[in-house]
């Protein structure tokens, strides 16, 4: 398996595609810039799908073009689908008002889903908090999550947005703490960190 990770748009979110090499099939995650920012990191791939962690508009803003480009099929937790179509819910009509392509979800994922890309398990973990539709996406034979804005190196997500929830934040970061073993966690923004680490440092988790 191989992960590329940009940083893109004004705040840094963290775009990642990940490629099974066994099988050429690829999946990216968190579209959340101008497609020219994505472009490097999706041509010449076969993306199955864009996954999505959430629906505010630094992770979704490049949803609409990239599924153009690929053809892959848009994934989101359900509580989040109504943000790839509205810029209120999004908050790119606070920042970037216009901006945003509306898109619809092709899957909208609940806590336990499974989605399968070439030989990657990929399951779905609910963790509201952030948004109420936040989701990590978990490859448990990989050891990796991708956390979105639920989980940072030594921090967490915001929770004073709209429909943002501390206690569902503490609930979601308690199933990801209670996970068996160690995993790699490339979140939403910033570095790279591990699970292990954050059960140590993460004052938190």
């Amino acid at each position: 398996m191989k992960i590329e990770k940009a940083e893109v748009g004004v705040i840094g979110t963290n775009f990642y595609v990940v490629t099974d090499e066994k099988t050429g099939l690829s999946f990216a995650v968190d579209t959340g810039a101008d497609f020219t920012e994505l472009e490097p990191l999706l041509k010449n791939k076969n993306i199955k799908y864009i996954l999505l962690t959430h629906g505010h508009y630094d992770h979704i803003l490049g949803t609409a073009a990239a599924k153009r480009s690929t053809g892959a099929q848009i994934v989101i937790g359900g509580k989040d689908a109504q943000c790839l179509f509205n810029e209120t819910l999004s908050r790119a009509g606070l920042h970037f008002p216009g901006v945003q392509q509306p898109v619809r979800a092709d899957i909208q994922v609940k806590d336990g889903d499974e989605i399968t890309v070439g030989s990657i398990k990929i399951k779905v973990m609910e963790t509201p908090g952030h948004t109420k539709g936040s989701v990590c996406y978990i490859l448990p034979d990989e050891g990796v999550i991708f956390s979105g804005d639920t989980l940072f190196y030594r921090s967490i997500g915001r929770t004073d947005f709209p429909g943002s929830s501390y206690s569902d934040m503490e609930n979601s970061l308690f199933k990801l703490r209670k996970l068996d073993g160690d995993y790699k966690v490339y979140p939403g923004h910033g570095m790279p960190t591990t699970l292990d680490f954050e059960r140590k440092y993460n004052p938190y988790l």
